[in-house]
């Protein structure tokens, strides 16, 4: 019996081990959120993770050593599963700064609590607004379900952990630069138009100081085009978060 309860603990604290480094990755739960709560939801997932799955054959460490590579290990695949999630908010912060810079509002920065550095204005409301699409349509309750998924791919304590997916990782930063570019592209064909037709008309009419019309023109007609195509870019944001679950099994680094 106690050495069933040196397993199930040893099982334990490999969970917390994973869904600690998977936290601390994520923006939610990074650093603006006291070490309290973060700790309070690790535990939690290691509540939920231990009732809901089976230790299965666990080397019990018999050595500081020992443990010490089990806590690497399991800390690495939670590393890539908050990796998996962080995605959503490295795309909320490269378009905000990208569809800004078209729109002439790279000035405007504000305090992003959730990131908890500056950012830009629209930057930090496509952040906000991720995560109410986030709790709205329920996607973290599939995330929980793929971090307990996990367990059934890589048994907690493994030691057949292969190398990551590179590929699958180069092709997701990837996509950050892309979508982010396809959310800021109506932005930017405005930028173009704007700045063709003050040129023209600049050489038109030499005494007329372009540079201040066309920097209040690029604001007002940025910000109308940015609200007429809003609804596209939360159906991008919408998909990117539907694919987080699947994004997580992904990333594992499994043989």
């Amino acid at each position: 019996m106690g050495a069933d309860y040196t397993e199930i603990a040893i099982y334990a604290l490999a969970v917390f081990f994973r869904a600690g480094a998977m936290l601390l990755l994520v923006p939610l739960f990074n650093q603006p959120v006291p070490i309290i709560v973060r700790t309070a939801m690790a535990v939690f997932l290691v509540i939920t993770t231990v009732f809901a799955t089976t230790p299965g054959t666990l080397d019990i460490p018999k050595h500081w050593t020992e443990l010490l590579a089990l806590a690497v290990r399991e800390g690495f695949v939670g590393f890539m599963m908050g990796y998996a999630i962080a995605f959503i908010f490295y795309l909320c912060q490269v378009s905000g700064r990208l569809i800004s810079m078209q729109v002439g509002l790279m000035q405007s920065n504000l305090f992003n609590p959730i990131l908890a550095e500056e950012e830009t204005a629209l930057g930090t409301a496509m952040t906000i607004l991720s995560i109410a699409i986030i709790f709205a349509t329920e996607v973290h309750h599939m995330i929980l379900l793929a971090f307990v998924r996990s367990f059934d791919l890589i048994p907690a304590g493994s030691h057949a952990i292969g190398p990551t997916n590179a590929t699958n990782i180069i092709r997701t930063i990837g996509n950050i630069f892309r979508l982010a570019t396809q959310m800021a592209a109506p932005v930017i064909a405005v930028n173009f138009i704007v700045t063709l037709s003050f040129a023209i008309l600049g050489r038109t009419v030499p005494t007329m100081n372009v540079l201040v019309l066309s920097f209040a023109v690029r604001i007002v007609l940025g910000l109308l085009v940015l609200v007429l195509v809003s609804v596209v870019l939360a159906q991008i944001l919408l998909e990117v978060i539907e694919q987080t679950p699947l994004r997580m099994m992904q990333f594992l680094p499994t043989r």
